[in-house]
């Protein structure tokens, strides 16, 4: 075969050949993801666009002549076909058997992706890209596209489906459990929810004050302790050891104040070094980088996948990351962001939680329940998230009057789902906040006494009575 690296005119001449000489071939053709940009002939580009436009409208009753006359009628290759050149240049160029010419398909897309590459290569070259941010996000944004642009997802009969879905049936039967995503370990929310599924993006927001990086971090341990799976945080507004501090104190149930003073009773450093043992082996990864670039953190994410395995991720919080270029207003650079999380998401194939602040639109309601339209700075980010969760903490805003909060509302945290894709809308979880711990759980804590300590293992008696408690968590 001859041609240069990015170019084989065998192949293409073969092709189109083929397709030319044997029309019906033309669908083993587009089986294997071929359209006219994969051609680099000026000439094959322009027949096989003709020939794909004759067969949208002929079907399969096209034949050689009906392309001829396509052919002509759109004024295409016209020396060609006056001079008999078309049959001659591509008499010789016919494959009979499929399997050869969907391997010749396969080589053309090659030949077509490394062109593409170095079209790239030359963009790069050719502009002068003074912030490497920006040229790290167009390689990104390429080598996604590149990757998925020319993949060709086949039809199945639903025939094919059902042992499938008889399998998961059956597994489902088996388990206790109707969560078919990641769970959050707030069952309530499950139910609504099955979980978070890989390529959803999923938002968390609120006001200050209201608990979000406290629900996320609860909902991390959850999936990193009871469910043994790995977490990424990217933390843009806490340390590490902030993060770490809360992770701890949520483990040991210690006040969060308590360990920050460090005056601990001997029962409680007891328990200190007991969950210290614990919180060492949850697959939990921080970066708590500052001024984080949405470049940086996808670059960062994608080695977390590749070298940890991680199954969750959180961004805290989506407003303070920056964009890669300047822009007319920030609503512009918000919706790119928010736009690069859910392509992140897909690429992935994980859950990304993002969270991100509400507007003070919320505090001169006299109803301070958050609403779709509080989402500071873009619309983008409700259209892009696969699940919108707003936190209201009704207390919080009594206790900010300095007026007394009601023993029903003591505690009490509502997790409003505003917008969901695959499920309901507009329903309210009830959970509690214990502010000590800053800890969200999903049953108040009060009802028979605090929680256990996270270390204690099951059948192993506790130090405290327990009661009826839901261990689960």
């Amino acid at each position: 075969m001859q041609g240069s690296i990015n170019y084989n005119p065998q192949i293409e001449d073969t092709i189109i050949g083929t397709v030319l000489l044997e029309p019906s071939y033309l669908e083993i053709v587009l089986e294997e993801g071929i359209r006219d940009s994969h051609f680099f002939d000026i000439i094959n580009q322009k027949i096989f666009e003709v020939i794909l436009k004759a067969w949208n409208e002929k079907g399969s009753n096209l034949t050689f002549d009906l392309i001829l006359e396509e052919l002509k009628k759109h004024r295409v290759v016209p020396d060609y076909i006056e001079e008999g050149k078309l049959y001659e240049r591509y008499m010789e160029s016919f494959v009979r058997s499929p399997e050869v010419l969907r391997e010749y398909c396969k080589l053309l897309k090659k030949y077509a992706l490394k062109r593409e590459l170095i079209e790239i290569a030359h963009e790069i070259l050719s502009k002068d890209y003074k912030d490497p941010e920006e040229l790290l996000d167009l390689l990104l944004d390429k080598t996604f596209e590149l990757s998925t642009k020319s993949e060709v997802v086949p039809y199945v009969s639903i025939a094919e489906v059902v042992p499938e879905l008889k399998e998961t049936i059956e597994r489902f039967s088996k388990s206790k459990s109707h969560i078919t995503g990641i769970p959050s370990g707030f069952p309530d929310l499950d139910r609504l929810t099955t979980g978070f599924h890989g390529g959803e993006l999923i938002i968390i927001a609120g006001r200050p004050g209201m608990g979000k990086t406290s629900f996320a971090l609860s909902i991390a341990k959850y999936v990193a302790q009871r469910e043994g799976l790995p977490v990424g945080i990217f933390s843009l507004e806490m340390t590490k050891e902030q993060l770490a501090l809360r992770l701890l104190s949520f483990i040991s149930r210690i006040p969060l104040y308590d360990l920050r003073l460090g005056k601990l009773t001997q029962e409680q450093r007891e328990v200190l070094e007991e969950s210290f043992k614990v919180l060492r082996e949850l697959p939990i990864y921080i970066d708590d980088s500052a001024g984080l670039s949405i470049t940086d953190l996808r670059i960062k994410a994608m080695r977390m996948k590749k070298e940890k395995g991680v199954e969750l991720l959180i961004v805290d919080y989506l407003q303070l990351l920056r964009g890669v270029k300047r822009y007319s207003s920030r609503q512009e650079e918000v919706a790119e962001i928010s736009r690069s999380l859910k392509a992140l998401a897909k690429e992935l194939d994980i859950p990304v939680i993002a969270l991100a602040q509400l507007s003070r639109q919320v505090e001169h309601r006299s109803d301070k329940r958050p609403q779709l339209a509080d989402l500071r700075e873009s619309g983008q980010i409700e259209q892009d998230a696969d699940l919108i969760i707003f936190l209201h903490r009704p207390e919080y805003y009594l206790k900010l009057k300095k007026k007394e909060v009601p023993p029903d509302l003591q505690g009490k945290a509502e997790v409003i789902i505003a917008k969901q894709r695959q499920g309901p809308m507009g329903v309210v979880v009830e959970t509690y906040f214990i502010e000590k711990l800053s800890l969200f759980e999903p049953k108040d804590p009060t009802e028979d006494g605090d929680f256990p300590a996270d270390f204690i293992e099951e059948g192993e008696e506790p130090d405290v009575e327990l009661g009826e408690l839901d261990l689960d968590f």
